[in-house]
């Protein structure tokens, strides 16, 4: 809106801005033409069901019996854990390596584990507030990010538990059904995929962006101020504003993938394959 003197008021310049920078970035994501090539460092068997990595080279693998192993980019186990009491581990955020969050969905539950995976903190989701809690992510000032599938919403919750914001109903939002199976939070911004329709954009403080129509888009994932995603077949790195990078030598067949702009890794269904530039 409109000041009295005819000028835009800040709140409406700070928003047109943000705006901008998403929409830039999603020309980014159709139209970067740039490449870099990677080549096998490391390779090791796995049998797993999802890993993650974080910012100091490790990676963390899953185990079918729901095992959670924090290795060196070599394969070495650093450290383990597990617990038999809740279930399966849908999810593993170690965007920060000193307090990893995991998501048990059988059981509502959050665990932070420490650098050496002893458990911290958890939190038990109330049912009443999230009937039915889909999707997690760990978010900028150590806030967590959490879609409910019944309600429809995006939600950001403290470290207590406490709802801090709360989305509308998301089929309101785009006048339509909206189902996600992906959402990723950085320093920047907060996503949701549907893979048959595209990206939900918002701010750190979970107001809504703008729609990115990118139907087909894979393994969106976040490092930093980084985007990596693979999209009509090719991986790409991104951040949110400049062309982005397109990732030569990976293979097309990856069940996972995910790291760094100049240190890849990846699981082919038996090794963990780890690339660098």
């Amino acid at each position: 809106m409109k000041t009295r003197k005819g000028k835009y008021s800040v709140s409406f310049k700070k928003g047109f801005l943000v705006l901008l920078m998403v929409l830039g970035g999603y020309l980014s994501l159709v139209w970067g033409q740039k490449a870099d090539t990677f080549r096998i460092v490391h390779r090791f068997e796995a049998d797993l069901q999802g890993f993650a990595t974080d910012k100091l080279k490790q990676i963390y693998v899953i185990s079918p019996n729901q095992v959670l192993r924090k290795c060196n980019e070599e394969g070495k186990v650093l450290f383990e854990f597990s617990n038999r009491y809740l279930g399966t581990l849908g999810k593993v955020d170690a965007s920060d390596p000193f307090d990893v969050l995991l998501f048990y969905p059988d059981y509502q539950t959050l665990l932070f584990l420490d650098r050496t995976m002893n458990v911290t903190a958890d939190v038990r989701l109330k049912n009443e507030e999230f009937p039915f809690p889909s999707l997690v992510a760990m978010g900028r000032d150590r806030q967590i990010w959490i879609y409910d599938a019944a309600l429809n919403t995006l939600n950001r919750i403290d470290r207590q538990g406490s709802i801090k914001t709360s989305s509308q109903d998301l089929s309101l939002l785009m006048g339509r059904r909206f189902i996600p199976n992906q959402l990723v939070a950085n320093e920047r911004a907060v996503y949701l995929v549907d893979p048959d329709q595209g990206v939900l954009c918002f701010d750190v403080f979970g107001q809504f962006q703008a729609f990115l129509p990118l139907p087909g888009l894979e393994q969106l994932q976040a490092f930093d101020q980084y985007l990596f995603y693979r999209w009509q077949g090719q991986y790409y790195v991104a951040e949110q504003v400049g062309n982005p990078t397109l990732l030569e030598g990976l293979p097309l067949n990856l069940h996972f993938f995910g790291g760094m702009p100049n240190w890849i890794v990846a699981w082919n269904g038996i090794e963990v394959l780890v690339y660098k530039k």
